[in-house]
């Protein structure tokens, strides 16, 4: 599962890379375009959206990479074991969280799907990049799972 959740979170952050890449060519030349008069319709739209998409596609990889934030100096006094098991219990909270997370976001889009809402300017529909997200935050999950095995099975072998 680990080797799964690692090329899937690679491959999510390569997208989220050529996101962003999007991401800066519409905005250079929506500046272009603005100077010789005829600026790009929707381009603060697009950027919202595709600015979502990156952080949404990135997170898993960041969390594979244990690249998040943790405070740990008050961890790091204690023994192996109550670390492992403190991991456990963040994890866990951390997995259901972002369980809920993707629950509530699939409903969400499906919401939208039916619906049928649309970005104002363009009439884009915002579904499918709502189901991006909500699929980059399942990777995101996966991950932290992986990681939860890994600390329960810490526990257990001390």
């Amino acid at each position: 599962m680990g080797r799964l959740t690692s090329t899937l979170s690679y491959f999510l952050d390569r997208m989220a890379r050529w996101v962003v890449v999007v991401l800066m060519a519409l905005v250079v030349s929506n500046v272009i375009m603005r100077f010789m008069g005829r600026p790009i319709q929707g381009t603060i739209e697009f950027v919202e959206v595709l600015t979502a998409m990156v952080i949404g596609l990135s997170l898993a990889h960041c969390a594979a990479q244990d690249g998040h934030i943790a405070v740990t100096f008050l961890l790091e006094k204690l023994s192996a074991k109550i670390q492992a098991f403190i991991d456990v219990i963040v994890g866990s909270v951390v997995f259901l969280f972002l369980s809920l997370i993707v629950w509530r976001l699939c409903i969400y889009a499906n919401t939208v799907r039916i619906t049928g809402q649309v970005s104002l300017t363009t009439k884009t529909s915002y579904y499918p990049f709502i189901f991006v997200i909500a699929f980059g935050f399942l990777v995101y999950c996966l991950v932290v799972l992986t990681g939860l095995i890994d600390s329960v099975r810490k526990v257990v072998r001390r």
